[in-house]
């Protein structure tokens, strides 16, 4: 018997209640936030620049949650990643973990945009595309604050003509 794909939201839904919002919101060292607080009201180049590093537990706990959400619906298969705003100006978003394939915004710091805003807003929200569908999902820590957002975008096999 063939059984109905999941919806992508569903997908996201279920993924959200395995991710740990508290790993999230500690997966930078402290002294990771703090940088870029410290430089964010200067002239320096290195103020909005992509300082990586990582609590080593905290990131290899999501990034298996997000390889095993990915794998909920085996018919869809989405790419999971995980947004997070800036330290030193929430305006600005960035990548934090993703699962088995980049999100199409890339890994750039970036401005958030409406569907990315709405979901740290604490609305799951989705997005159409030309090819396919993303959905963002809030994702939050054990105090109930939204510390990130799951992205889940539609696994399209590309089209051959």
């Amino acid at each position: 018997m063939k059984t109905k794909p999941y919806d992508l939201m569903e997908i996201a839904r279920l993924g959200v209640l395995f991710l740990p919002g508290d790993f999230l919101e500690d997966i930078m060292p402290p002294e990771r936030k703090e940088y870029p607080l410290l430089v964010a009201d200067s002239d320096s180049e290195f103020a909005l620049t992509d300082e990586i590093d990582f609590v080593e537990d905290h990131y290899n706990a999501l990034k298996r949650v997000l390889l095993l959400t990915e794998r909920i619906d085996s018919t869809r298969s989405p790419y999971a990643a995980l947004w997070i705003r800036r330290p030193e100006n929430p305006a600005l978003c960035e990548v934090m973990v993703a699962g088995s394939a980049l999100p199409s915004e890339g890994v750039l710091i970036q401005k958030l945009w409406p569907e990315l805003a709405r979901a740290f807003g604490g609305m799951p929200t989705r997005r159409n595309r030309d090819r396919g569908q993303t959905v963002y999902y809030p994702v939050r820590n054990s105090d109930e604050e939204i510390v990130g957002v799951l992205e889940l975008t539609e696994n399209i096999e590309p089209m051959f003509i």
